[in-house]
Protein backbone atom coordinates (compact mmCIF):
# COMPACT_ATOMS: atom_id res chain seq x y z
CA UNK A 1 0.00 0.00 0.00
CA UNK A 2 1.30 3.48 -0.83
CA UNK A 3 1.08 6.58 1.38
CA UNK A 4 -1.95 7.70 -0.66
CA UNK A 5 -4.76 5.14 -0.79
CA UNK A 6 -6.52 4.24 -4.01
CA UNK A 7 -10.18 3.16 -4.17
CA UNK A 8 -9.43 -0.37 -2.93
CA UNK A 9 -7.49 0.97 0.04
CA UNK A 10 -10.46 2.99 1.22
CA UNK A 11 -12.80 0.05 0.73
CA UNK A 12 -10.58 -2.26 2.78
CA UNK A 13 -9.55 0.26 5.42
CA UNK A 14 -12.85 2.10 5.84
CA UNK A 15 -15.73 -0.28 5.10
CA UNK A 16 -19.33 0.45 6.01
CA UNK A 17 -19.74 0.94 9.75
CA UNK A 18 -16.03 1.39 10.50
CA UNK A 19 -17.03 3.84 13.25
CA UNK A 20 -18.79 0.94 15.00
CA UNK A 21 -15.64 -1.22 15.08
CA UNK A 22 -14.25 -1.61 18.61
CA UNK A 23 -10.80 -0.43 17.52
CA UNK A 24 -12.12 2.90 16.31
CA UNK A 25 -14.59 3.26 19.19
CA UNK A 26 -11.71 2.89 21.63
CA UNK A 27 -9.12 4.99 19.80
CA UNK A 28 -11.57 7.85 19.23
CA UNK A 29 -12.48 7.83 22.92
CA UNK A 30 -8.91 8.15 24.18
CA UNK A 31 -8.02 10.75 21.51
CA UNK A 32 -10.99 12.93 22.46
CA UNK A 33 -10.35 12.57 26.21
CA UNK A 34 -6.74 13.65 25.78
CA UNK A 35 -7.28 16.53 23.38
CA UNK A 36 -10.61 18.19 24.23
CA UNK A 37 -9.64 19.52 27.69
CA UNK A 38 -6.60 21.25 26.19
CA UNK A 39 -8.52 23.21 23.55
CA UNK A 40 -9.97 26.70 23.70
CA UNK A 41 -13.49 27.18 22.36
CA UNK A 42 -12.24 28.94 19.22
CA UNK A 43 -9.39 26.50 18.45
CA UNK A 44 -9.37 24.83 15.04
CA UNK A 45 -8.19 21.22 14.88
CA UNK A 46 -6.99 19.66 11.63
CA UNK A 47 -7.19 15.87 11.24
CA UNK A 48 -4.36 15.13 8.80
CA UNK A 49 -4.79 11.94 6.78
CA UNK A 50 -8.42 11.84 7.87
CA UNK A 51 -9.51 9.05 5.52
CA UNK A 52 -13.28 9.11 5.08
CA UNK A 53 -13.70 11.73 7.79
CA UNK A 54 -15.51 9.58 10.36
CA UNK A 55 -13.38 11.02 13.20
CA UNK A 56 -14.15 14.56 12.00
CA UNK A 57 -17.85 13.76 11.90
CA UNK A 58 -17.86 12.28 15.42
CA UNK A 59 -15.83 15.06 17.03
CA UNK A 60 -17.89 17.77 15.33
CA UNK A 61 -21.00 16.12 16.80
CA UNK A 62 -19.37 16.58 20.22
CA UNK A 63 -18.84 20.28 19.60
CA UNK A 64 -15.19 20.31 18.52
CA UNK A 65 -14.18 22.76 15.81
CA UNK A 66 -12.42 20.34 13.46
CA UNK A 67 -11.69 19.85 9.77
CA UNK A 68 -9.85 17.10 7.90
CA UNK A 69 -7.43 16.88 5.00
CA UNK A 70 -6.81 13.77 2.87
CA UNK A 71 -4.47 13.36 -0.08
CA UNK A 72 -6.61 10.75 -1.79
CA UNK A 73 -10.24 10.71 -2.95
CA UNK A 74 -12.15 8.78 -0.27
CA UNK A 75 -15.90 8.35 0.00
CA UNK A 76 -16.71 10.94 2.69
CA UNK A 77 -18.75 10.04 5.76
CA UNK A 78 -22.24 11.58 5.47
CA UNK A 79 -22.40 14.84 7.37
CA UNK A 80 -18.67 15.58 7.15
CA UNK A 81 -18.49 16.63 3.50
CA UNK A 82 -18.16 20.39 4.12
CA UNK A 83 -15.32 19.90 6.61
CA UNK A 84 -13.03 17.63 4.54
CA UNK A 85 -10.39 18.80 2.05
CA UNK A 86 -9.71 15.94 -0.40
CA UNK A 87 -6.91 15.52 -2.92
CA UNK A 88 -4.94 17.97 -0.82
CA UNK A 89 -1.61 17.85 0.94
CA UNK A 90 -1.62 19.57 4.33
CA UNK A 91 0.97 22.02 3.11
CA UNK A 92 -1.06 22.93 0.02
CA UNK A 93 -3.99 24.24 2.03
CA UNK A 94 -4.82 27.93 1.76
CA UNK A 95 -2.23 29.96 3.73
CA UNK A 96 -4.93 31.68 5.78
CA UNK A 97 -6.40 28.30 6.77
CA UNK A 98 -2.95 27.06 7.78
CA UNK A 99 -2.52 30.11 10.03
CA UNK A 100 -5.83 29.31 11.73
CA UNK A 101 -4.86 25.75 12.71
CA UNK A 102 -4.22 25.46 16.46
CA UNK A 103 -3.96 21.69 16.86
CA UNK A 104 -3.22 18.75 14.58
CA UNK A 105 -4.32 15.12 14.77
CA UNK A 106 -2.07 12.50 13.18
CA UNK A 107 -4.02 9.32 13.81
CA UNK A 108 -2.02 6.33 12.57
CA UNK A 109 -0.44 8.40 9.81
CA UNK A 110 3.28 8.98 10.30
CA UNK A 111 4.21 5.29 10.34
CA UNK A 112 3.41 5.33 6.59
CA UNK A 113 6.02 8.03 5.93
CA UNK A 114 9.63 7.35 5.01
CA UNK A 115 10.60 10.91 6.04
CA UNK A 116 8.62 11.25 9.25
CA UNK A 117 10.90 13.78 10.92
CA UNK A 118 11.04 15.98 7.83
CA UNK A 119 7.22 15.99 7.73
CA UNK A 120 7.00 16.96 11.42
CA UNK A 121 9.64 19.68 11.01
CA UNK A 122 7.73 21.12 8.06
CA UNK A 123 4.50 20.99 10.04
CA UNK A 124 6.22 22.98 12.80
CA UNK A 125 7.47 25.56 10.30
CA UNK A 126 4.36 25.98 8.13
CA UNK A 127 1.68 25.94 10.83
CA UNK A 128 2.92 28.80 13.03
CA UNK A 129 -0.12 28.83 15.31
CA UNK A 130 -0.31 25.07 15.85
CA UNK A 131 0.29 24.85 19.59
CA UNK A 132 -0.04 21.09 19.94
CA UNK A 133 -0.20 17.85 18.06
CA UNK A 134 -1.74 14.55 19.07
CA UNK A 135 -0.31 11.42 17.46
CA UNK A 136 -1.31 7.77 17.54
CA UNK A 137 0.89 5.08 15.99
CA UNK A 138 1.18 1.29 15.93
CA UNK A 139 3.57 0.18 18.65
CA UNK A 140 6.17 -2.47 19.46
CA UNK A 141 8.29 -3.96 16.69
CA UNK A 142 7.89 -7.41 18.22
CA UNK A 143 4.33 -7.28 16.83
CA UNK A 144 5.51 -6.68 13.26
CA UNK A 145 3.47 -8.82 10.86
CA UNK A 146 2.16 -9.11 7.32
CA UNK A 147 -0.46 -6.55 8.34
CA UNK A 148 2.26 -3.89 8.67
CA UNK A 149 3.82 -4.90 5.38
CA UNK A 150 0.47 -4.81 3.58
CA UNK A 151 -0.47 -1.34 4.83
CA UNK A 152 2.90 0.18 4.08
CA UNK A 153 4.17 0.75 7.60
CA UNK A 154 7.84 1.64 7.93
CA UNK A 155 7.99 0.76 11.62
CA UNK A 156 6.10 0.19 14.83
CA UNK A 157 7.09 2.75 17.43
CA UNK A 158 8.23 2.56 21.03
CA UNK A 159 7.98 5.46 23.49
CA UNK A 160 11.59 6.56 23.08
CA UNK A 161 11.39 6.59 19.28
CA UNK A 162 8.21 8.66 19.15
CA UNK A 163 9.50 11.12 21.74
CA UNK A 164 12.76 11.51 19.79
CA UNK A 165 10.94 12.26 16.51
CA UNK A 166 8.83 14.93 18.21
CA UNK A 167 11.69 16.61 20.08
CA UNK A 168 13.78 16.70 16.89
CA UNK A 169 10.90 18.48 15.14
CA UNK A 170 10.33 21.23 17.72
CA UNK A 171 7.60 19.66 19.88
CA UNK A 172 7.81 18.74 23.55
CA UNK A 173 5.93 15.55 24.51
CA UNK A 174 3.66 16.24 27.50
CA UNK A 175 1.92 12.91 27.87
CA UNK A 176 2.60 9.55 26.24
CA UNK A 177 1.00 6.17 26.80
CA UNK A 178 0.58 2.73 25.33
CA UNK A 179 -2.99 1.57 24.83
CA UNK A 180 -4.75 -1.56 23.48
CA UNK A 181 -2.96 -3.62 26.12
CA UNK A 182 -5.13 -6.71 25.70
CA UNK A 183 -4.67 -6.50 21.94
CA UNK A 184 -0.90 -6.50 22.45
CA UNK A 185 -1.17 -9.78 24.39
CA UNK A 186 -3.53 -11.28 21.80
CA UNK A 187 -1.14 -10.28 18.99
CA UNK A 188 1.81 -11.85 20.78
CA UNK A 189 -0.11 -15.11 21.17
CA UNK A 190 -1.11 -15.05 17.50
CA UNK A 191 2.53 -14.51 16.57
CA UNK A 192 3.70 -17.42 18.71
CA UNK A 193 1.02 -19.66 17.16
CA UNK A 194 1.76 -18.28 13.68
CA UNK A 195 -1.84 -17.25 13.17
CA UNK A 196 -1.95 -14.66 10.34
CA UNK A 197 -3.51 -11.28 11.07
CA UNK A 198 -6.23 -9.99 8.77
CA UNK A 199 -5.22 -7.07 6.57
CA UNK A 200 -8.68 -5.56 6.23
CA UNK A 201 -11.62 -4.44 8.34
CA UNK A 202 -15.02 -6.03 7.81
CA UNK A 203 -18.30 -4.08 7.60
CA UNK A 204 -20.21 -3.59 10.86
CA UNK A 205 -23.88 -3.02 10.09
CA UNK A 206 -26.05 -1.07 12.55
CA UNK A 207 -28.28 -3.16 14.77
CA UNK A 208 -26.44 -6.38 13.98
CA UNK A 209 -25.13 -8.92 16.50
CA UNK A 210 -21.66 -8.00 15.28
CA UNK A 211 -22.29 -4.35 16.10
CA UNK A 212 -23.36 -5.31 19.63
CA UNK A 213 -20.19 -7.37 20.07
CA UNK A 214 -18.02 -4.48 18.93
CA UNK A 215 -19.86 -2.06 21.20
CA UNK A 216 -19.25 -4.28 24.23
CA UNK A 217 -15.62 -4.88 23.30
CA UNK A 218 -15.20 -1.16 22.75
CA UNK A 219 -16.56 -0.41 26.22
CA UNK A 220 -14.18 -2.94 27.78
CA UNK A 221 -11.24 -1.48 25.87
CA UNK A 222 -12.15 2.07 26.85
CA UNK A 223 -12.28 0.98 30.49
CA UNK A 224 -8.89 -0.70 30.10
CA UNK A 225 -7.36 2.56 28.83
CA UNK A 226 -8.51 4.29 32.01
CA UNK A 227 -7.33 1.63 34.45
CA UNK A 228 -4.18 0.02 33.03
CA UNK A 229 -0.92 2.01 33.39
CA UNK A 230 0.18 3.50 30.08
CA UNK A 231 3.75 2.38 30.72
CA UNK A 232 2.70 -1.24 30.11
CA UNK A 233 3.07 -2.50 26.55
CA UNK A 234 0.17 -2.01 24.17
CA UNK A 235 -0.28 -2.45 20.44
CA UNK A 236 -0.64 1.33 19.98
CA UNK A 237 0.93 4.52 21.33
CA UNK A 238 -0.64 7.92 21.90
CA UNK A 239 1.25 11.13 22.56
CA UNK A 240 0.25 14.76 22.93
CA UNK A 241 3.01 17.32 22.43
CA UNK A 242 3.28 21.10 22.66
CA UNK A 243 5.09 23.53 20.43
CA UNK A 244 8.34 24.59 22.09
CA UNK A 245 8.37 28.17 20.74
Amino acid sequence: MSEVYGPSGYIEGYPEGIERHFWHISRNDIVYRWLAPRLKAEDLVMDVGCGTGHVVREFRSRGMKIQGVEMGSPPISPGAEAAIHTQKDLFDLDPELKRRINAVLLLDVIEHMADRREFLRRLFEELPNCRQILITVPARMELWSDYDEYWGHHLRYDRQGLEADLVDSGFAPRKISYFFHWLYLASRVMGWLRIPKRTDFKPVKPGSLKASFHRILGLVTRLESRLVPGSLAGSSLICIADRTH
